[in-house]
Formats: C-alpha cells, sequence, structure tokens
C-alpha cells in the first residue's frame, strides 16, 4: 500500500485567484451581467493558469497543495492530489482521504478521465474514490493530448474551514502514459458548488466588465460637476 511522506515546509502560491466578488462588483456598476459560455465559469473559480508540473513515472510521481500550489516527490504542507505509477508506465490516482478523485459511474474503477465541460460536485450521480495502484487510470487517458481532465474534492482548514470543495485538473500526455504533465488545475472557493471539468472564468470578459464599468464612473462624475 502506497504510504504518505513527511511533510515540509509550505512553498510559494502559484494559484492565481480570480475572485467572484470582485467579477460581481463590476458586473453591477457596469449594468452588464456575467455570461457563461464552453470556455467561461462562475468567477468564484480558482484558477492556477497555465503551468507545467511533472508528474515522475515512478511510486512517489508528484504531490500538490491545489491551494497553494506547492508540489513535490516529497508532500508539502497540506497536500492534496498525488498522481504516480504504481508500475512503470501506467498512471495512478492517490490523495489524502479516501473520496477524492470524481469517477461520474460511481464506481471505484472508473472510468476517471472527464470529457470536457463534466459537471463535479454532489447530485451528480457519481462517487468520490481514491482507487490506487489497483486502478491504472493509464488504459483511459488520450496520448499526446491536453485532453485529460479529472475531478476530485478536497478539504482545507483555511478553505471554508474545512468544508468540502471541488476542482479539476488537467494532464498533458506523451506517447505513453508514464509521459505526463500537469497543466492546469482549478476549484471553486465556494464550499459545496460544482464546477465543470476545465472549464474557467475567461479573463476578456472581466476586461470588458472593467472597462465598462470604468467608463459609467467616468460618465457619472461628469454629470455630478456639470449639475
Amino acid at each position: 500500500m502506497k504510504t504518505l511522506p513527511p511533510q515540509t515546509s509550505r512553498l510559494g502560491c502559484k494559484a492565481h485567484r480570480i475572485l467572484g466578488t470582485t467579477a460581481a462588483a463590476v458586473a453591477a456598476a457596469s449594468g452588464v451581467g456575467i455570461m457563461g459560455s464552453a470556455s467561461e465559469a462562475d468567477a468564484s473559480i480558482v484558477y492556477s493558469g497555465p503551468v507545467s508540473i511533472a508528474v515522475p513515472n515512478d511510486i512517489d510521481g508528484v504531490y500538490l497543495n491545489v491551494v497553494t500550489g506547492a508540489s513535490g516527490n516529497v508532500g508539502p504542507a497540506g497536500w492534496d492530489l498525488n498522481p504516480y505509477s504504481a508500475v512503470a508506465g501506467q498512471f495512478n490516482l492517490w490523495a489524502v482521504n479516501t473520496t477524492t478523485w470524481y469517477a461520474p459511474s460511481n464506481v471505484i474503477g472508473g472510468p476517471y478521465r472527464l470529457a470536457l465541460g463534466t459537471n463535479i460536485g454532489n447530485g451528480f450521480g457519481g462517487g468520490f474514490f481514491r482507487p490506487g495502484g489497483g486502478t491504472n487510470v493509464g488504459l483511459e487517458v488520450n496520448l499526446n493530448s491536453s485532453n485529460n481532465y479529472f475531478g476530485f474534492q478536497f478539504s482545507e482548514a483555511t478553505l471554508n474551514g474545512g468544508a468540502a470543495s471541488f476542482g479539476w485538473i488537467q494532464f498533458q500526455f506523451g506517447a505513453t502514459a508514464g509521459d505526463r504533465t500537469i497543466v492546469g488545475y482549478a476549484y471553486e472557493n465556494v464550499a459545496g458548488a460544482p464546477v465543470q471539468a476545465g472549464v474557467i472564468p475567461e479573463p476578456t470578459t472581466f476586461a470588458m466588465l472593467a472597462a465598462g464599468a470604468l467608463g459609467l464612473m467616468a460618465v457619472r462624475r461628469f454629470r455630478q460637476r456639470s449639475s
């Protein structure tokens, strides 16, 4: 059975927070609503931005704290996820909790790889497991592709008092399941709120909302000075 490594000091945060309160305030000020699309999500999604975290093809793999962005082959403080290889060339999923990785079929054997836009959270008929070495998820991944999304839930005391939160992680695979890199991940910072695999807030939407809000405030100030 895979054992847990000792924790090390917390590393710097790599995740970029995109706060829903900011987006809501800007939308309200500009009089524009926030519309969803295939590439957009609720603005309370916390997205890592593009990353490149290699996952070694061995029993240790890589440990990741999704809140701080800290990672390493020895678990950083508060680590959440641990993709690894039980046997070289395989791809296995481990985690700090036994109810972490999302399987829409509600079967511990999977499948675990999700289509873009798959709902992750309670109430969608799936289940959360820690399949470990008994399930070689490498058999279901898309090789030579980054179209590989996996859902998860996690709990951290620093986030919503330890209430469960949902997220997704994206992998780039090479010619084999043993060649893999984490290229992005995200989670919902509202406790219990679902997320959609691979879906993040669209930066251009926030830029347009901000520009509209600034223009509206400028007009209001001009009117106030002219009255």
